[in-house]
């Protein structure tokens, strides 16, 4: 049955040229398979870890008036501050997704022109009165696992036989966003998810895991295969945009979350989502005689315009 494969990233990170191209062949070959690695070797310490599970479970723990208050709530207007469980209904479903979440972004200035005008996207973050240092820890979290996303980004290139730094220009201004995520346990006999069966709108996606599990991969066979917490290691997915980079090579897999531990489950993860402006289209190297380009070019802004518009209610 096909795994999860678990990747070291320090010898990458170390700087050998040899090395460095061999750890990229075995993320160009996991994301070609399953599409899903864990990434140990990471220069991430367990206190930036630590500290970000210890905010999810001050959040959580809130009062629900707190939590629930209109300043914090997200809206179709407002895509920053707490999701309540049952607040996201997917079209055509009957049930909510069992989980609540608090999402946040790179922190902009007030002044920002994206701020200025109103942007639905790039907004300010909500920070809860209640916690008045926990802005601090979420603030440090981001900027120690946005620099493990340049690092990969730059992995990523060198498996698809791009420069280096191919990526980055997509990544100036981007959108990347971290969800707080928390799954109150499911009674063992309830057939709703926590998340529902799905692939990220994204170019990859970074999760933290603590110790419940409940993340499960779909494999290329239709299989459903568990994706438990290993201690030390982040979980990476590709996303639809780098699929599409890609022109189908790296795979963009269907996962899920169902908590039926009787545990409370909390992962945080972090999705690398490109420029608002940045247009997506096959790499040179993805596309050829006999393999043309599987897909339009696509506008990252508008994709997410419509993606709030007709993909879920909020």
């Amino acid at each position: 049955m096909e795994q999860v494969p678990e990747i070291d990233f320090a010898p990458f990170l170390a700087g050998n040229a040899h090395d460095k191209q061999r750890v990229a062949r075995e993320i160009g070959a996991a994301c070609e398979g399953i599409g899903f690695f864990y990434l140990t070797g990471h220069d991430i310490s367990d206190d930036v870890t630590t500290g970000i599970f210890a905010a999810a479970r001050q959040f959580f723990a809130l009062p629900h008036a707190v939590r629930h208050h209109p300043d914090l709530l997200i809206s179709p207007e407002q895509s920053r501050g707490y999701q309540p469980i049952g607040a996201r209904h997917y079209k055509n479903t009957a049930a909510p997704d069992l989980m609540e979440a608090f999402k946040y972004q790179r922190e902009l200035p007030p002044d920002d022109p994206d701020i200025v005008a109103g942007d639905r996207v790039q907004q300010l973050n909500k920070w809860p009165a209640d916690l008045p240092l926990w802005r601090e820890t979420l603030l440090a979290y981001f900027e120690a696992i946005d620099g493990v996303s340049y690092d990969l980004l730059r992995a990523f290139a060198l498996a698809l036989d791009v420069e280096e730094d191919y990526f980055h220009r997509f990544y100036r201004k981007p959108l990347t966003q971290v969800s707080l995520l928390h799954y109150p346990p499911q009674p063992p006999a309830d057939d709703a998810f926590g998340n529902r069966p799905h692939a990220d709108e994204t170019a990859f996606t970074i999760v933290l895991q603590e110790t419940v599990p409940g993340l499960e991969v779909r494999t290329r066979s239709g299989e459903w295969v568990s994706a438990p917490p290993v201690d030390g290691s982040f979980v990476v997915n590709i996303g639809d945009y780098m699929a599409r980079w890609t022109n189908g090579r790296f795979r963009s897999t269907l996962h899920r979350v169902v908590n039926r531990t009787g545990d409370e489950r909390y992962s945080i993860p972090y999705f690398a989502i490109p420029d608002f402006d940045a247009v997506i289209e096959c790499l040179p190297t993805c596309e050829g005689p006999g393999n043309p380009a599987q897909y339009e070019p696509l506008h990252v802004g508008q994709s997410i315009y419509r993606k709030f518009s007709s993909d879920y209610i909020t």
